[in-house]
């Protein structure tokens, strides 16, 4: 009777960082377009909008600030004069931190891109 006790206790598990970060991220991406809604959407997980997995992860690697300054510019679609009041920060360093933001999502990407295509042997 003592070793059907032991059988059904288990304890916590801990996984590696990187296959939790795999399985979360994998959880994320298996949502399509029409799940995402608002609530999941917000200023600190722009990346959530990409079903496509390149895309989400590109977005996520784009650091926070720079992703709030798009999410408030292109999704909240806010003037420039609101996102500064919202964020405390100049004009100038919105305008810095969108362009920059674009610049990290690019780069990311393509990173990505080549990664794929060594992995495949092209």
């Amino acid at each position: 009777m003592k070793n059907l006790k032991n059988q059904y206790y288990t304890k916590d598990i801990q996984l590696p960082n990187e296959k939790m970060q795999k399985l979360v991220a994998s959880s994320y991406l298996k949502k399509s377009m029409k799940q995402v809604d608002n609530s999941d959407v917000n200023i600190n997980h722009l990346e959530n909008i990409f079903t496509d997995e390149n895309f989400y992860l590109a977005m996520k690697l784009v650091p926070l600030l720079e992703r709030k300054v798009l999410y408030l510019s292109y999704i909240e679609n806010i003037k420039l004069n609101d996102v500064c009041r919202r964020l405390k920060i100049s004009k100038n360093e919105v305008i810095t931190l969108r362009s920059k933001a674009i610049v990290h999502f690019k780069h990311n990407l393509e990173m990505l891109y080549k990664i794929q295509r060594v992995k495949k042997g092209e």
